[in-house]
């Protein structure tokens, strides 16, 4: 494993959760990631054993029996809630914790709250990256309601959609073909994220400008890492970040209120070339917060690359309170009785028939006691007793 690079006391902890969440784990501790924990959690004693560098955590030993939890989010969560002070302990004096999750299975769906609020507790600022299932998987309903419950607890949730990548193959790509490339997309934008908790680069963003950028949103966030080469860098960067379908940044540029934005280049990136790109930004972002990094990476190559992350605005709908609840009733219930009981026309008549009714013996309780109350049979029918009718 590659010696970690110098994140200057800011403590950074990489949770896994289920199957999805505890490979991407594992892989970044075997590529050197910046964090001081890596743990893989699932309910999936055997998924687990495939985790070679992760600290591993089961869950659920004697509820699940080792098993998955079958698409099942309240499973999940319970899992989760009856683990909470074993991993309040864990995640104790974190700054930063990077939570992986996928969101059709019901540890990631119904877990990744759980754990996402007792980061949150613990005083940490929680990122999660959310993998979106394939379409053919047929669980778009559960993943969105996933999403949601995690919005709720996460600072930030970024998304990273496995169809959008499987729309890229080439006719004919297999099935392992189309996981690795959704991995390695997800690796990748991992990977220029840990740049941006580094301090060894030319020019380094301060964890506390992140921290306060990204607290506090319960909103999504776009992340994605690109490269360009070749002459007029800048201009080619600038372009990749419009094109890139996963930055939507032809709308959100105009939209978020801050980009965090990380360089780097296996040689030093001239000024002039930095300067242009953040003038590129401003220009399409003039109101959004900018953050900079930039790094020299051993073995990189001639090219420019980039992680780009952009908050979404937070929602602005409020729900406004109601100045007074009993008016507001009576106006409901006179809207109801309109909408749902219109004025009959006067020159047209409703005719019914009389419904055809017929006595049934009470069959084996007819020789029972009868119930009575006021000299009246009450197992004896209203409508009989009273020699009602029934049209």
């Amino acid at each position: 494993m590659s010696k970690q690079p110098q994140t200057r006391g800011v403590n950074v902890k990489v949770v896994g959760l289920g199957g999805a969440g505890g490979r991407v784990v594992d892989s970044l501790a075997a590529l050197g990631f910046p964090a001081a924990r890596f743990l893989a959690v699932d309910t999936d004693s055997e998924k687990l054993q495939h985790c070679q560098l992760a600290a591993k955590l089961q869950l659920g030993e004697s509820a699940r029996r080792g098993w998955g939890c079958s698409g099942d989010a309240s499973a999940g969560a319970a899992c989760l809630r009856a683990a909470k002070d074993t991993l309040s302990e864990k995640l104790a004096d974190t700054d930063l914790v990077l939570l992986v999750t996928g969101l059709a299975g019901g540890l990631g769906g119904g877990g990744a709250p759980v754990v996402a609020e007792i980061a949150a507790d613990a005083g940490a600022l929680v990122v999660a990256l959310a993998i979106e299932p394939f379409d053919l998987e047929g669980l778009d309903a559960q993943s969105r309601e996933a999403l949601q419950r995690l919005r709720g607890t996460a600072d930030t949730v970024v998304c990273m959609p496995n169809q959008a990548v499987m729309d890229r193959q080439p006719n004919g790509a297999s099935v392992p073909e189309c996981f690795e490339a959704a991995n390695n997309l997800i690796l990748e934008a991992l990977l220029g994220m840990g740049r941006l908790l580094r301090t060894d680069g030319q020019m380094n963003i301060d964890f506390a400008h992140f921290h306060s950028l990204m607290s506090g949103r319960h909103t999504g966030c776009v992340m994605a890492s690109l490269e360009v080469m070749g002459d007029s860098r800048p201009r080619a960067l600038m372009d990749a970040i419009l094109r890139h379908p996963q930055l939507e940044a032809g709308t959100l540029l105009g939209e978020t209120d801050g980009i965090v934005l990380c360089l780097s280049s296996g040689e030093d990136v001239p000024m002039d070339e930095v300067e242009e790109v953040m003038s590129h930004l401003r220009d399409a972002a003039p109101d959004a917060r900018l953050l900079l990094g930039v790094h020299t990476e051993a073995g990189q190559g001639d090219g420019l690359a980039a992680l780009v992350m952009m908050p979404r605005p937070a929602e602005t709908t409020v729900a406004k309170a109601d100045p007074d609840p009993v008016n507001r009733l009576e106006e409901f219930s006179e809207q109801l009785v309109t909408e749902t009981a219109p004025a009959v026309p006067t020159l047209w008549t409703a005719h019914q028939q009389q419904l055809p009714l017929v006595n049934i013996s009470k069959g084996r309780f007819d020789k029972g006691e009868p119930t009575l109350h006021n000299g009246e049979d009450l197992d004896i029918p209203t409508y009989q007793r009273r020699n009602i009718v029934l049209n």
